[in-house]
C-alpha cells in the first residue's frame, strides 16, 4: 500500500478533519488538481473534461457543505416545549427530506467530479478507473468502496422515490432515542437498511447517529479523492496545507456531540 494512502479508523479521520469552528476543505485542492495538466507525459495532456462543469460542481459541494451542517443542527435540535407536537413532527420530516436532498446533491456533484477526474479515454467507466488505481497504488476494498461512493445508485432511487411519491418518509419522536425516522415504500416496507448501531429494536434509523454517518462519509470520500487524484497528478499524496473551513461553533456543536457518543 501507498504509505500516504493507509487506511484510518472513523475515529482518526474525524479527529484529523473536524474542530470545533468548522472542518478541513478540500473543494479548493481537489478543484485545482483536477483543472491540472498531467505530468505524465504518456497521458493525455491538458485538463480532461468541461472545466465549467468542474467549476460548478465544485462550487456547488462548498456551499452545500456548510448547509449540512446547519440542518443536522436543527434535527437535533431539543423542542422547546412549545406548540403541538404534531407541528414538532411536521417540521422534523421537512428538515429530515431537506438532508436527504442535500445529501444527494453533495453526491452527486462528487460523482460529476469523479467522472472528470477520469482524464484518459482508455477507461470506459469510472470503475475501471478505480481499478487501475487500486493496483497502482494497492488500495484496499474498503477504501475502493468509498472512492466508488457504493451508497450513491441506491441513494439516487431513494431520492427520487422521495420526489415522486413513490415512498413515504416517517419520523418519530422517541424516549430512548430521541428523533427517529424511516422510509417506505408504497406496500409500507422498509426501504432504509442501516447499520445496527444506528437503528433502534424495532427498524428505525436514530436521525442524529445516521446523518452523523452520512456526513462522515461524505468527507471520507472527498478526502481519498483528493489524494488519488493528487497521486495520479503528481506522483505523491500528501495533502499539506489544508485549509479550515470555519462554519462556527453554532453549527459544529450538534456533530461533535454526536461524535462523542457514536465514535
Amino acid at each position: 500500500m501507498n504509505p500516504n494512502l493507509n487506511e484510518v479508523t472513523r475515529l482518526e479521520l474525524f479527529n484529523d478533519l473536524f474542530t470545533d469552528v468548522g472542518y478541513k476543505n478540500f473543494i479548493p485542492r481537489y478543484r485545482s488538481l483536477l483543472l491540472r495538466p498531467d505530468t505524465n507525459l504518456n497521458k493525455k495532456t491538458g485538463s480532461h473534461g468541461d472545466s465549467a462543469l468542474i467549476e460548478s460542481a465544485a462550487a456547488e459541494v462548498a456551499q452545500l457543505l456548510p448547509q449540512a451542517f446547519g440542518i443536522f443542527r436543527l434535527i437535533t435540535a431539543k423542542p422547546n416545549g412549545q406548540g403541538e407536537a404534531f407541528d414538532y413532527i411536521t417540521t422534523q420530516k421537512a428538515l429530515h427530506e431537506y438532508m436527504i436532498k442535500t445529501l444527494y446533491h453533495i453526491n452527486r456533484n462528487f460523482r460529476a467530479l469523479l467522472e472528470a477526474q477520469v482524464h484518459d479515454d482508455n477507461y470506459d467507466s469510472i470503475e475501471s478507473y478505480l481499478r487501475v488505481l487500486k493496483r497502482k497504488y494497492r488500495i484496499t476494498d474498503g477504501q475502493m468502496l468509498v472512492a466508488l461512493q457504493k451508497w450513491h445508485e441506491p441513494d439516487e432511487v431513494i431520492f427520487y422515490n422521495l420526489v415522486e411519491r413513490e415512498a413515504k418518509l416517517k419520523v418519530f419522536d422517541t424516549e430512548t432515542a430521541g428523533v427517529c425516522f424511516q422510509i417506505y415504500d408504497e406496500k409500507g416496507d422498509e426501504v432504509l437498511q442501516v447499520l445496527d448501531e444506528m437503528r433502534t429494536d424495532n427498524g428505525l434509523a436514530i436521525s442524529k447517529r445516521y446523518f452523523f454517518f452520512r456526513i462522515c462519509q461524505v468527507f471520507q470520500h472527498l478526502y481519498l479523492s483528493t489524494q488519488l487524484c493528487e497521486l495520479d497528478k503528481t506522483g505523491v499524496a500528501t495533502l499539506e496545507n489544508i485549509e479550515m473551513e470555519e462554519v462556527g461553533t453554532e453549527f459544529m456543536d450538534a456533530f461533535n456531540q454526536t461524535a462523542k457518543e457514536s465514535l
